[in-house]
Parts: structure tokens; sequence; C-alpha cells
């Protein structure tokens, strides 16, 4: 399963990334971080990255003000 990313658009595929892996330990450090994730957003330009994390922070606010929760600072 993949996920869209916040646009809404699906990172790009490789034929390598799209094939299974062998093993977990390609897709994650020994502490358990994915790695995919972090390659895909290395693939994407600084701009892109700030867009990526822009639209993040806003959805996060939408939410908390659908919630009723107030923000602070």
């Amino acid at each position: 399963m993949q996920i869209a990313a916040l646009d809404g658009r699906l990172p790009d595929v490789t034929e390598a990334q799209s094939q299974p892996f062998d093993s977990a330990e390609h897709a994650y450090d020994r502490n358990g971080v994915d790695l995919t994730l972090i390659r895909w957003m290395l693939k994407l330009t600084p701009v892109e990255r700030i867009e990526h994390i822009q639209q993040a922070a806003d959805s996060l606010q939408e939410l908390r003000s659908l919630n009723g929760i107030a923000e602070s600072g």
C-alpha cells in the first residue's frame, strides 16, 4: 500500500524501488526508521520539502481548529 503525499501526489517510484524488499533491513534501519521516506524526501528540492512541511502544518492547524483546540503562542 502506498500513501499519497499531503498534496495528493504519490512519490516517484523507480523500477528498483517498486520491487519488494528481500528483507526489512533495506527499508528500515536498526532503530526502525523508515529509510524509504527519507530517501523520497531527499529526492525533493528544498522548496518542495518546505511546501510539504507547510502543508502538514496547515493540516494540523485545521484539525486543531476543528477540534476546538486554541493555538498557543
